[in-house]
């Protein structure tokens, strides 16, 4: 064997010994990474038709992460922002359980416990983030989103994601953003625009608990700034694998620690209200088609 052989050999020795060393220092550090964003998106994949969703209420950072700069990206309503909704991610978390004791189950969560200066989860990713680390605790947040939204698509006939946020325009008002209808698609061709813009809404529902709702009346134009972000955009009824999805952006009169039981449970109650309302539809609809194929 000559020498430029044998040291061939070595070097592709050494060589595969480097590469399962970085594989393993990969695994390792990917790990501690998984586990460190599993504090940061606080997730539950439930048995009801229901996912909550409160991308911009968490006040932690991410360890080994800078505040994103936002260096040349556009900062209007849909751009680079790091204002914080104060009061979303604990409100959220009680509105899931109030929905838990209300209708007697399980509705699935991701509500995000980190600031949004590091990442903002309602942007794609090209706005919402500019570091690796915090890119995996973005696509935390959106699996369990997508996994949420599989699991009622198989499940029930409908389904509905409330994103909560919150906004500073104007306190006593809750802005509806559907991308005027857009992500509400399927429930307005299954069921009809009552269920959008009628007094079968959620909008409806929720202004006859002395909430002060915007567009009133439900079938103007959703204002602008506020007329649903990439969640819903990502994940609603306009796409093949979406449910109907609502973002709500309430202002800061709903957001106060003294009012959040509160607000929460009317929350809560017009949400079960609302998939009942649903739900009966659908049942009328199937027993009516029943009737025709009789007939028939």
């Amino acid at each position: 064997m000559g020498k430029a052989t044998q040291i061939a050999k070595r070097s592709g020795c050494f060589l595969n010994k480097a590469l399962v060393l970085v594989l393993v220092v990969f695994q390792m550090v990917t790990g501690a990474l998984a586990q460190d964003s599993s504090e940061l998106v606080v997730s539950q994949l439930g048995d009801l038709p229901v996912v909550i969703s409160a991308p911009h209420g968490g006040n932690l950072e991410i360890p080994g992460v800078p505040p994103r700069e936002g260096e040349g990206l556009d900062a209007g309503p849909a751009g680079f922002r790091v204002v914080r909704d104060g009061g979303t991610e604990e409100l959220a978390l009680e509105v899931a359980r109030q929905l838990a004791e209300r209708m007697k189950g399980r509705p699935s969560f991701v509500i995000s416990r980190v600031h949004r200066r590091y990442v903002d989860f309602n942007r794609p990713p090209e706005i919402a983030v500019e570091h690796a680390r915090a890119r995996v605790v973005y696509d935390q947040y959106h699996t369990a989103v997508a996994d949420a939204v599989r699991t009622i698509r198989e499940k029930h006939m409908f389904g509905l994601l409330i994103d909560i946020h919150g906004q500073g325009s104007s306190a006593e008002t809750v802005y509806r953003g559907t991308s005027n209808g857009l992500t509400m698609s399927g429930l307005r061709k299954q069921y009809g625009e009552e269920f959008h813009v009628g007094e079968n809404s959620l909008l409806a529902l929720l202004k006859k608990r002395n909430w002060k709702v915007h567009p009133d009346p439900f079938d103007g134009k959703e204002q602008a700034g506020f007329t649903g972000g990439h969640i819903v955009r990502a994940y609603g009824s306009h796409r093949s694998d979406g449910i109907d999805a609502i973002q709500l952006e309430l202002g800061g009169n709903y957001r106060k620690t003294a009012v959040r039981e509160r607000i929460a449970r009317e929350m809560a109650d017009a949400i079960a209200e609302y998939i009942e309302r649903v739900r009966k539809a659908s049942e009328k609809k199937a027993d009516q088609a029943l009737l025709q194929l009789k007939k028939e």
